[in-house]
């Protein structure tokens, strides 16, 4: 009976109701709205730790970071957001004055300022989750990450836009895509994320044993790899 339980179809689908849970913890602590980003930056914490590396609970890990996250996050999401919005609305209403040379370069430079801006809030949170940092510092090395590792932001910018543009085309299926996307797009991002944030954790904070062995990137990690500090499975500084 003990094998039928660590089988890993049953594993698997564990995890999938873990995520469905997850999503429905981080939609509620997202109503407030302030609060959306202590929810993404708990989010991806949990993600990572708990679904990625089976480590602990998720609530237990959900409630620690967005608790302990909470202060900063909201320096970092209000300033960005009400950047995003900004930037949206002075596209809305060039696109809505006609079609010129001096407006569209306008419009260009609006929508590359927002990608921009976008992938600064992506980084941020993920930064967030994993160092203690002020929110100024998270936007800074949130800034030099997304220009220095260019190939990892565009692939999480094209990830995030697909996911935007699910909610716009399937409103209709919003509870639907509530219930399972949100955990699922983390957990995609992480893995391009990842390869970023092990590259500048600090080399003391390795374990004692310093074992060479691959790390396997697949969910599920054999207990020989939990040996190691969560956050440091499944990456390699060289790559």
């Amino acid at each position: 009976m003990d094998r039928f339980f660590e089988s890993k179809p049953v594993v698997y689908m564990s995890k999938f109701f873990d995520m469905v849970l997850l999503n429905v913890i981080f939609v509620i602590s997202c109503i407030p709205i302030v609060t959306i980003g202590a929810a993404c930056t708990a989010l991806y914490y949990t993600c990572v730790k708990v679904i990625r590396r089976d480590r602990s609970k998720l609530w237990k890990e959900y409630k620690q970071s967005f608790v302990d996250n909470f202060k900063t996050s909201v320096g970092i999401w209000i300033p960005l957001i009400l950047t995003e919005t900004a930037l949206a609305v002075v596209t809305y209403r060039l696109l809505s004055q006609g079609h010129t040379s001096m407006s569209a370069a306008l419009i260009g430079i609006c929508m590359a300022f927002f990608l921009f801006i976008l992938a600064i809030m992506i980084y941020s949170f993920a930064v967030l989750s994993r160092f203690t940092v002020s929110a100024k510092e998270a936007i800074r090395n949130a800034t030099v990450l997304s220009i220095h590792h260019g190939g990892e932001t565009i692939y999480m910018l094209v990830m995030t836009l697909g996911l935007a543009t699910m909610f716009v085309m399937g409103w209709k299926f919003m509870p639907l895509i509530l219930l399972i996307m949100p955990s699922v797009y983390t957990l995609l991002i992480s893995y391009f994320m990842e390869k970023v944030l092990i590259q500048y954790t600090p080399e003391e904070e390795q374990d004692a044993s310093d074992e060479d062995e691959a790390v396997s990137e697949d969910m599920l990690y054999t207990e020989e790899h939990k040996e190691k500090p969560w956050y440091l499975e499944g990456g390699d500084k060289d790559e």
